[in-house]
């Protein structure tokens, strides 16, 4: 009785020290493609449950596949091509346009419906690419506009406009045209061909989710000695801090009381 009684403290303490290592293996940064996936985003899959607390925020659960160079938002379309955590910024792009030579064709949706529920918001850095559809012989004339049909079997037109304003569409004529507006990246080159309007719309957009409540200061929780994790419980960031204590923002109350 006195053994076992004994090690019982033990055994308590290896069970909660084991756990914590396999929170912390799970958490752990991750590459996929060209970037690293870690906090406030973490890798998750079909089916997976997250830990409590959970590795990054709800919302920033990306799934990366065997051989991908990019990783997918959980349950969209949104494909993530990179990440600039200093920036709090990714470029992003849809699977409509992915590892296609004709995307320009398959562009007649809204792509901040694609975003409505997401914290993620489409920098006023992107221009506004116009693509027309179906004019029926309105038709849309001027050297601004260029003829992207190439291999689509419909007429496109496209117009490549000035800043991506989700509210404000930019304002041109479009007959009786349908027509969508999506964003692409402000630094690449406008061009007159379905081939490079399709490559313009593959190179993505940029993303930004700065201000989205909870995620708190990773950094200031790293440079204390812990690693970012995120509450859902709260909704907050905690910083699990050496001995598998779990704090609040930062570890440096432990620090203070030793």
């Amino acid at each position: 009785m006195t053994t076992a009684a004994t090690s019982l403290p033990f055994l308590a303490s290896f069970l909660i020290l084991f756990l914590h290592h396999g929170v912390d293996a799970e958490c752990e940064p991750v590459a996929c493609g060209n970037f690293t996936i870690k906090y406030p985003f973490w890798l998750g899959a079909p089916s997976h449950t997250p830990p409590e607390p959970s590795c990054g925020h709800p919302a920033f659960e990306l799934w990366c596949g065997i051989s991908s160079t990019s990783a997918t938002m959980r349950g969209s379309a949104i494909q993530v091509l990179s990440i600039d955590y200093a920036a709090s910024s990714l470029v992003a792009s849809h699977s409509r346009f992915s590892g296609r030579v004709n995307g320009v064709c398959r562009a007649d949706f809204n792509m901040s419906s694609s975003l409505a529920l997401s914290p993620f918001n489409i920098s006023p850095t992107n221009m506004a690419l116009c693509l027309l559809f179906d004019c029926n012989g309105t038709e849309p004339g001027g050297r601004e506009y260029a003829n992207a049909t190439a291999t689509c079997d419909r007429p496109v037109f496209a117009y490549l406009g000035g800043r991506y304003d989700r509210d404000k569409p930019p304002s041109i004529r479009t007959g009786n045209c349908t027509y969508t507006y999506l964003p692409v990246l402000g630094t690449e080159a406008a061009v007159s061909t379905a081939a490079n309007y399709s490559n313009l719309l593959k190179a993505g957009f940029l993303l930004d989710w700065a201000g989205t409540g909870g995620i708190g200061d990773c950094p200031a929780c790293v440079a204390s000695g812990g690693q970012c994790r995120y509450r859902n419980a709260i909704g907050a960031l905690a910083c699990l801090c050496p001995g598998g204590k779990l704090r609040g923002p930062t570890c440096a109350d432990i620090q203070a009381a030793s």
